[in-house]
């Protein structure tokens, strides 16, 4: 992994972003996520696409970080009540990886050579598309006990002036017709924070939103993250905070 993160194509006089340079990007993002803590706060609504109107379930709130190459968190509270029970428990619409294991899993996308990203340069931002077919999706959607690997697409966009990555969105472009769900999107914005005195692009903002086959209904997730820490490898999160390993 890379320590900084790198200038895309030389900064913003640049024409150029090549696949080795995305990796890289990803990769110093991946890198600078290590060792910090957040509380992540989801607000599940469900969309009737008739008449328009959002009605909220709930909010989930849980502390967590990007830990041995995937997302993990505590168990949640649940409209301010503890549960015992961890996001992946519960039942409904629910998502994981935004904090890092999405952009991992682009990077490794990227990495393997299977697709081919189309680059075009906007005023401020490089944009860069591509589509992963189903047999080479690693997008598991577990849905009624039953999982799907749709074919998708993915756009990122990475500020060409600093070089961090603004924006990840991925959209079900191919999913078996048998599927109860039939449209599926994952968006995950970043933003450059100051956290103990350096200059960190993190999560702030994410939307996880799927659509009923057989009805009008859509649920939505609708997170934000906030309250970022720094912790040692050695340190456990928790609610109350973050405590170190004795």
């Amino acid at each position: 992994m890379m320590s900084g993160t790198p200038a895309v194509g030389g900064g913003p006089e640049s024409d150029h972003i090549d696949r080795g340079r995305l990796v890289e990007v990803a990769d110093a993002e991946l890198a600078s996520l290590r060792n910090l803590a957040c509380t992540r706060t989801v607000t599940r609504s469900h969309r009737d696409s008739l008449d328009g109107l959002v009605r909220r379930i709930d909010v989930i709130t849980a502390v967590g970080g990007y830990v041995g190459g995937r997302d993990e968190e505590t168990p949640v509270l649940r409209n301010g009540r503890q549960l015992r029970r961890t996001i992946r428990e519960l039942k409904g619409n629910w998502s994981t990886g935004e904090f890092g294991a999405l952009l991992a899993e682009e990077a490794a996308v990227v990495a393997s050579g299977r697709v081919a990203p189309m680059v075009s340069a906007a005023e401020d931002v490089w944009v860069i598309r591509y589509r992963v077919s189903p047999e080479d999706s690693a997008w598991d959607l577990s849905i009624g006990g039953r999982h799907w690997r749709p074919g998708y697409e993915t756009t990122i966009t990475i500020d060409r002036a600093s070089g961090h990555i603004g924006k990840i969105t991925r959209s079900v472009e191919e999913i078996a017709p048998e599927c109860p769900v039939w449209r599926f999107r994952w968006q995950v914005e970043y933003e450059t924070r100051s956290i103990n005195d350096r200059k960190v692009s993190v999560p702030v903002h994410a939307r996880y939103e799927n659509c009923q086959r057989s009805s009008a209904r859509c649920d939505v997730n609708e997170i934000v993250f906030s309250d970022y820490r720094e912790f040692r490898s050695e340190s456990k999160v928790t609610f109350a905070g973050i405590e170190s390993f004795r």
